[in-house]
Parts: structure tokens; sequence; C-alpha cells
């Protein structure tokens, strides 16, 4: 008798672990299931899985401004260069002799300039600032004790605009769909790239265009139609009144560069 008891112990122990174990393995699969579908929206199922070697694992390296993002409110209201520079970089300028700010287009300083010779900005310079619309490049010129300074900066919305899963998603996008393309390219042999585009305000991609090409048509191509299919949308950015506007934004590829 007590060796019936035993064995039925035993089977009854047996089969509570089977179902235990059957009963884990369903919920993990339950509360992987939306992971899962966002990354298959993400991803393309025909790239190399993730524990694969990429040789490019930055090919793209920044998606975001051309420079240095600024508010288009904070540049508004801006009076002199403390607008512009931290307290460190501020310890570090005396004897500002000029000031000039210069629009930047494609990469390169355009005539489009206005100057003055003190740290305080005058009426021109005032005025030329608050011409600026979302997306504008210029650099600010700082000359002073037989120094320059010249930082670069992009006017940006209040709220900028943004992917609907997040930049990490997809720089993964870019980068999972890049492999096979990026495989068998010597790396001293690529360029630094810029894509253009923008993001509308009923968060579609516009205006798609190259303004550096990373050596290899067949790549910038490649990365060009990435990013006019993006899976999944775009929020697009806001004003300090709430309003959606437009904005344009780069993708950096290729070799890393400025």
């Amino acid at each position: 008798m007590k060796k019936t008891i035993l064995i039925s112990c035993t089977v009854l122990a047996t089969l509570s672990l089977v179902a235990f174990t059957l009963i884990n393995e369903n919920k993990n699969t339950t509360e992987n299931k939306d992971v899962a579908s966002i990354d298959t929206l993400v991803e393309n199922n025909n790239v190399k899985k993730e524990n694969e070697s990429n040789r490019f694992s930055d090919f793209i390296y920044d998606i975001g401004t051309r420079f240095k993002p600024i508010k288009k409110s904070d540049v508004i209201n801006a009076a002199s260069i403390k607008n512009f520079f931290d307290a460190h970089e501020m310890g570090e300028i005396e004897s500002v002799e000029s000031v000039e700010f210069i629009i930047v287009e494609k990469d390169v300083r355009t005539d489009k300039r206005v100057s003055g010779n003190s740290a305080v900005f005058n009426k021109s310079q005032v005025n030329f600032l608050n011409a600026f619309d979302y997306s504008t490049s210029f650099v600010i010129k700082v000359d002073y004790k037989d120094r320059t300074s010249t930082p670069h900066f992009t006017i940006v919305p209040e709220v900028q605009a943004e992917y609907i899963y997040g930049k990490d998603a997809l720089i993964k996008y870019f980068v999972n769909n890049t492999k096979d393309a990026t495989a068998d390219i010597p790396e001293d042999k690529l360029k630094p790239a810029k894509l253009y585009f923008t993001v509308t305000k009923k968060g579609t991609i516009d205006g798609v265009h190259l303004d550096r090409s990373s050596g290899y048509p067949e790549i910038d191509n490649l990365v060009t139609r990435l990013i006019s299919e993006t899976p999944g949308g775009w929020i697009p950015a806001t004003n300090s009144k709430g309003e959606v506007v437009d904005q344009e934004l780069v993708v950096s590829f290729g070799l890393i560069g400025c």
C-alpha cells in the first residue's frame, strides 16, 4: 500500500512540474507578443539576426538637426552672446571685438550675414535673428583676444518632430536594413553622407534629398528609400502656440564626419 502511494505521489509531482512549465512558457509567449509585433514592424524580415556580426554598427550615426538645436523663441529673445554660450564658455570670452551672424545653406556659409562690434547685439543683428524661420542654420562668429569662436546652430520648433517609436527604434531600423548592403564595402572608402528630409504638419515625410553622397550610389538610394518608407509614421513638431509646423531633419550616415 505504501509503495502504491509513493508511486502515485511521484507521478502527480511529475505531472505538476510539466503543467507548471507549460503555463510559464505560454505566459512568456503572451508577454512577448506585443514586443515581437513592434519588432516585426520596425525590422525587415530579411535582414540578418541581431547576434550576427556587423562591420558598420555605427553606419547610421545620427538622426536629428544639422547643427546644435536652438529654439526659435530663444533666438527671437536673444540680446547678447550670452544667449548662445554657456557660463563656462562665457568665462573664456573677454574683450569682444566683433560678432557676426552668418546663414549656412547646404553646409556653406552664405553672404546673408550681419555684424556688430559688441557682445550686445545692435538693432540690425536683432532684426536679422527675428527673421529666422524653422530649420534655418547659422553660425555666430565671435572674435576676441586674437581668438575666434564659431558655434553652429539650427532653429527648431518648441517641440521637435519625433519618430513614433522613438529615435533608438529608428536607428535600429536603418542599421538592420543596411547590414547586407554594407557588408562588403571597405570602410575607408566610405564618405560622410547627409540626407535631408522634412517631417510635415501631417506627420508624413517630404522633401527627401541627398546633400552629401557616401560614395556609393546604391547605398545612398537605399537610405533614401528607407527614410521614405519608415513604418508607423511621425509625430509632427509644434511651435510655442501648440500649432503643428514642418521641420527639416538630417540622417548622417557612412563614415563619421562633421
